[in-house]
């Protein structure tokens, strides 16, 4: 008998999913940011460009960008394994170091195809949503303008993220499609099942908000590793959710759509 699909079921197989698996996601995540942190400290330091901008230094911006460039390189990677991990674990019951590898590669360039269309989607966004709360700003009280910016902001932070998390679910299935058809399938699924999509990313928000409440308790380096390994087991679940939620829906449209008829007349 056919089962209505759900939020709560297709939460539930992710927990469970990420529950049997916890503590080798747990120690995957946290050599990942060890690594990363590690990367990070040897390449800028944070400190230093606040210094330089401080003392109006030419060489501040371009520390600050190659920092930025570091942190985005390492996000795309980062992200990638993780997309891989969770692809291997749904085919294996342990790690296959060479089902993570031969998967990261094809992550990697759907994700800087990503990014690169975001960046330059992004600037265009915010100039035209500037211009526009510009002249509100002429027309209606300036506190009326904060709150609709305000509203605003949070809903494209979680359109957006919704965007993102749904390309990386779906992406962790190996297919034929072209990025294109998979970018353009990920924005028609989240405005399809936003019904799913939005009580994730509150979630997800929720999460995130609580975790930096504890971070802003003591600010040290072991701190703040703990504190970036609880946002990629969050991220690993986040994806997980919606990749689970794309193989949930195609599994049910294959089992709702009746069989092709052959209408060929045969002689």
């Amino acid at each position: 008998m056919q089962t209505e699909l759900s939020f709560s079921i297709v939460f539930t197989q992710t927990v469970n999913f990420i529950r049997n698996r916890f503590w080798s996601i747990a120690l995957i995540s946290l050599l990942l940011n060890i690594v990363s942190s590690l990367i990070l400290k040897n390449s800028v330091d944070p400190v230093i460009i606040t210094q330089l901008f401080q003392a109006k230094s030419p060489s501040a911006f371009p520390l600050f960008l190659k920092m930025l460039l570091i942190k985005l390189v390492l996000f795309i990677i980062i992200d990638s394994i993780l997309i891989a991990v969770i692809y291997n674990y749904s085919v294996n019951n342990y790690l296959n170091l060479n089902t993570v590898l031969s998967r990261m590669l094809p992550n990697v360039l759907n994700m800087i195809g990503f990014e690169l269309i975001f960046l330059i989607i992004l600037p265009i966004i915010f100039l035209f949503a500037g211009l526009i709360f510009m002249i509100l700003g002429l027309i209606v009280p300036k506190a009326l303008v904060v709150f609709l910016f305000a509203v605003v902001a949070i809903v494209f932070a979680i359109f957006f993220n919704a965007i993102y998390y749904n390309f990386c679910g779906l992406i962790a299935q190996p297919t034929t499609k072209t990025f294109f058809e998979k970018f353009a399938e990920c924005n028609r699924s989240i405005l399809t099942h936003w019904r799913f999509a939005l009580p994730m990313m509150l979630i997800y928000f929720l999460v995130v908000f609580v975790i930096s409440l504890f971070n802003t308790l003591d600010n040290n380096i072991f701190l703040s590793v703990i504190y970036s390994t609880l946002l990629t087991i969050l991220n690993i679940f986040t994806i997980c959710f919606f990749y689970r939620l794309n193989m949930l829906l195609t599994s049910n449209k294959s089992t709702l759509e009746p069989p092709e008829q052959n209408n060929s007349l045969i002689i």
